[in-house]
């Protein structure tokens, strides 16, 4: 597929008015996503009863939103999640203005913890979007999590920052922002271990772009896929990204975990959204 290079005449402006509208309809289920009932009265709506022969996978998964995001962002997934046969989904919300990334991650790790020993696993698979990458990185690479975890997914997440997080409040925005102490301690600190890593990014995204959202850490061994002409909120209910990641969490939950983890891998584009 042939692609206009961001940076041209008409481009920018196409991808400015595909934010807007992204965030415009993110802004309308924001509401639904703020309480539990909400969620699950959208969520009964959407998905159909399972089929009695349907798949069954009870290891928690946890999705955790962006700045100034909220549960709702993850209804696609979600659907599709629950089409899949997982039954153990725990969307976790936070105030991205009043706490801190640190903080965020001590409250992921303590809820990873209680969601195992309620489904008696040892594992978790998580994806985050955004801010919710920094988040689960945090956890994983200096609160002890990783060894519970099988997958871990980014969307759209800023490991090299992003210069919009100076519109932010508070010590969160301020972690994002290019070189800051946070995003440099966590490519410092950088490990192999035996966790499936994947970074989703897009070309379309204005607010963090692909040279950020790649995970380059050579140690980490990550697959990074690019989701193509989406924006920053699309991506996350664009077809391309929910076709692709759900088959890798399901593909980890039959595989030891040993196994889970894959060899550095060429960087692939998925097909258009």
């Amino acid at each position: 597929m042939q692609r206009i290079p961001l940076g041209l005449p008409g481009t920018v402006p196409r991808c400015i008015a595909r934010e807007l509208a992204e965030f415009t309809t993110a802004s309308l289920l924001y509401p639904l996503g703020c309480t539990a009932l909400g969620s699950r009265s959208l969520l009964r709506v959407l998905v159909p009863a399972p089929r009695p022969a349907t798949v069954r996978h009870p290891t928690p998964t946890f999705l955790v939103h962006g700045y100034g995001g909220n549960p709702s962002c993850w209804f696609p997934l979600e659907q599709r999640l629950m089409r899949a046969g997982y039954s153990n989904i725990h969307t976790p919300s936070y105030n991205s203005v009043i706490m801190g990334v640190p903080d965020m991650a001590r409250a992921l790790v303590e809820d990873c913890h209680a969601a195992m020993r309620a489904a008696g696993t040892e594992h978790v698979q998580l994806v985050g979007h955004s801010l919710g990458g920094i988040v689960i990185r945090f956890a994983v690479q200096r609160l002890g999590l990783a060894p519970h975890v099988r997958t871990a997914v980014t969307v759209a997440t800023p490991h090299r920052g992003t210069p919009l997080a100076v519109l932010g409040l508070g010590s969160t925005a301020a972690s994002l922002r290019p070189g800051s102490s946070l995003l440099e301690g966590l490519r410092l600190s950088s490990r192999a271990d035996r966790i499936r890593w994947v970074a989703y990014y897009s070309d379309g995204d204005l607010v963090v772009r692909p040279s950020s959202a790649r995970l380059r850490e050579s140690v980490l061994r990550a697959e990074n896929l690019l989701v193509p002409d989406v924006g920053h909120l699309g991506i996350l209910r664009a077809a391309a990204f929910l076709e692709s990641v759900v088959p890798r969490l399901v593909d980890s939950e039959s595989l030891p975990r040993e196994k889970v983890a894959v060899s550095l891998r060429p960087e692939r584009g998925l097909a258009a959204a």
